[in-house]
């Protein structure tokens, strides 16, 4: 019984002295600027040019053959988000970020959107098909990449505009037919 009580002091002991050994390794200082910019945002597809700042994109309808393997893209449909308003003010610089903490959807090995539809019998979502957006020059986003900034444009005769492209990326193998849907969010940032 003493040997037990012994070895529980000691335990506790140095269990209490090793919470006093620990020590502050640094310091985050977090620091922002709230812009008094406030730009109308508008945006959609050359289909549905103006929904307001929540809009679809709507891709066309594409055979399986078009998708048949991994790595494969089609569908390319353009997009915009317009700045505009008598708030929005020239030389501003502004930027759009695609907010990856937000969004729920953006795979994190492609930087894709994924299919949210579920790819069972009842849903009727397409297999191994992601959407991938790309800069005006189609160059490709990586959505995974932390708040990265793309395309910044400056504010003139009170609008700007950032065109865009999106299209069906098949991921592990060829797509089945189906479904698509997906969604990120995105802010609008000033400098």
């Amino acid at each position: 019984m003493f040997n037990y009580k012994k070895i529980m002091m000691i335990v506790l002991a140095a269990g209490f002295s090793s919470a006093g050994v620990t020590a502050n390794d640094g310091t985050i200082t977090f620091r922002g600027t709230i812009s008094d910019t406030t730009c109308d945002i508008s945006g959609g597809d050359e289909a549905n040019a103006d929904q307001g700042a929540d809009f679809t994109v709507t891709l066309p309808q594409v055979s399986t053959s078009a998708l048949s393997k991994a790595n494969q893209f089609a569908g390319d449909t353009r997009f915009h988000i317009a700045l505009s308003g008598e708030n929005c003010t020239n030389g501003k610089v502004a930027n759009v970020i695609f907010e990856r903490a937000q969004s729920n959807n953006i795979d994190t090995a492609t930087g894709f959107l994924k299919n949210t539809v579920s790819a069972d019998a009842v849903a009727g979502g397409a297999r191994n098909v992601f959407i991938r957006i790309l800069n005006n020059d189609k160059t490709p986003l990586n959505l995974a990449l932390l708040n990265a900034s793309h395309q910044p444009v400056t504010i003139a005769d009170q609008k700007a505009t950032f065109q865009y492209w999106a299209q069906y990326a098949t991921v592990g193998g060829a797509a089945s037919a189906g479904n698509v849907e997906s969604d990120v969010v995105y802010s609008v940032t000033y400098q």
